[in-house]
């Protein structure tokens, strides 16, 4: 396998139609840590084959499930057109020959009112309720536009009262559990309790290693802030529904405080959507989104995931470049809270990455659950950090965590050892050289009577 280029901001990229021939494949795997499997679109076997390819390049790379959600969408048709002004019928229908939009689900016309703004094609196209009549609605083209079938239909500011997991979702789960996938992307969670229930069915399912990255993406989601956040594994701001929720100059606001929301909760965080939207169509990005990266960067968030850019886009290589080139050049210039110390783990993790930048040296972890990881992470170390560990769902895990470097360390008995034969890995690999100082620890294990901290020159 080719070198792997690493940075404290962490990387994942859509894996689509864009980037599935294997030699495209193999050097997008370069420059990310993890990659993204969209359930919205694709068959099972297709999802299950970009897997299978990834993790032939790169046995150890995260994967990301992206779950398709609750929502409503059209019904087969053919499309329709509109100007600004033209009105258009959305009836309960599975389908049309044309005259009207069909809407599969009831759901739709439960909660629409008059005056309502209906938003499709990621926000490009608008429209007004002006008329309900039972299963029927008549709406007004606010923007011009094309309808299609099997698009979403969003109501603005609404969340629609739908359970978090249908048929379709549940086979999405059961197929992430197969492959061995790491985390698993909930869209549109309004409450904790769709949390509870996912864990609940990956549970069900085998698949309890799985973590579950909250998108925080609906109105219901951002009013529940606070209890989604806390109840996740990883966050994600969804800016392509809020986007379509919210006015966009709310948009930044929203994604500040989900940030600061995450890191409070000591959970870690991903931006998404339009980061490097241009490089779909052109090689570079614009002086926007180079600013809107590097402000996402100084706020201190652990990922960066591209969507189109990777999966549909011209320039999917060009795009993670840019990207990785971007983060790297500010990723030691995050603005964190050190001060919020939860428990005991948090702050004898504060207080090994505070000696450790006093005194220069790397840290270097021996793990065997992730958690005093997680807190080392969360207090965004200036010092190379190492962590070695004996199980490669671990290890995937923590790939997507802010400045980790995980490693594979086998057969090891206990947590001496399991140190001492990181640091040994280190060496060998040339990442720990002669004349370093190095602080080495390991996980805190049950108790704290036993738990070391040394100091060591090579």
């Amino acid at each position: 396998m080719a070198s792997v280029i690493v940075g404290k901001v962490k990387i994942i990229a859509t894996i689509g139609p864009a980037t599935e021939k294997p030699e495209i494949l193999k050097e997008l795997i370069k420059y990310v840590d993890g990659v993204r499997i969209n359930f919205s679109h694709g068959s099972p076997e297709e999802w299950r084959t970009r897997v299978t390819n990834v993790r032939d390049i790169r046995g150890d790379i995260t994967v990301l499930g992206d779950l398709r959600g609750p929502g409503v969408r059209t019904g087969s048709m053919n499309p329709i057109t509109l100007n600004v002004g033209d009105s258009v019928e959305f009836r309960l229908a599975d389908k049309s020959s044309g005259g009207f939009v069909p809407i599969p689900d009831p759901s739709f016309f439960r909660i629409i009112t008059i005056d309502d703004v209906i938003v499709m094609n990621d926000g490009r196209l608008r429209l007004r309720v002006d008329e309900i009549r039972g299963n029927n609605a008549l709406l007004t083209a606010m923007t011009a536009g094309t309808i299609m079938q099997e698009k979403a239909v969003v109501v603005k500011g609404k969340d629609y009262p739908m359970p978090i997991l249908d048929d379709y979702d549940r086979n999405a789960l059961k197929l992430a559990v197969e492959v061995g996938m790491d985390y698993v992307g909930i869209s549109h969670v309004r409450s904790s309790d769709d949390i509870e229930e996912v864990r609940a069915e990956l549970r069900r399912l085998g698949g309890d290693w799985i973590k579950l990255v909250a998108k925080i993406e609906g109105p219901d989601a951002v009013r529940n802030m606070k209890d989604i956040v806390c109840a996740s594994d990883y966050v994600m701001v969804a800016r392509g529904d809020l986007g379509m929720h919210f006015d966009l100059e709310e948009i930044p606001r929203i994604q500040s405080s989900i940030v600061k929301e995450a890191q409070k909760c000591g959970k870690p965080i991903m931006v998404a959507t339009q980061l490097l939207e241009s490089m779909i169509e052109q090689p570079v990005p614009t002086r926007a989104e180079v600013v809107d990266i590097t402000n996402a960067v100084m706020e201190g968030v652990d990922s960066l995931l591209l969507t189109g850019e990777t999966a549909v886009g011209k320039y999917p290589i060009e795009a993670v470049q840019w990207l990785r080139r971007v983060a790297s050049e500010y990723e030691d210039e995050v603005r964190v809270d050190r001060e919020v110390l939860a428990n005991l783990t948090d702050r004898l993790a504060l207080g090994i990455v505070q000696l450790a930048e006093d005194i220069g040296a790397k840290i270097v972890i021996y793990s065997r659950g992730g958690r005093f990881v997680e807190a080392i992470s969360r207090y965004r170390p200036r010092v190379p950090t190492y962590v070695g560990v004996s199980d490669e769902k671990l290890l995937r895990r923590l790939r997507l965590y802010w400045g980790v470097e995980p490693i594979m360390i086998k057969d090891v008995k206990d947590y001496d050892e399991g140190e001492r034969e990181t640091l040994n890995d280190l060496i060998r690999k040339g990442l720990v050289a002669k004349g370093d100082l190095v602080l080495l620890t390991h996980g805190v294990i049950d108790t704290y009577n036993d738990y070391s901290i040394r100091i060591i020159r090579i």
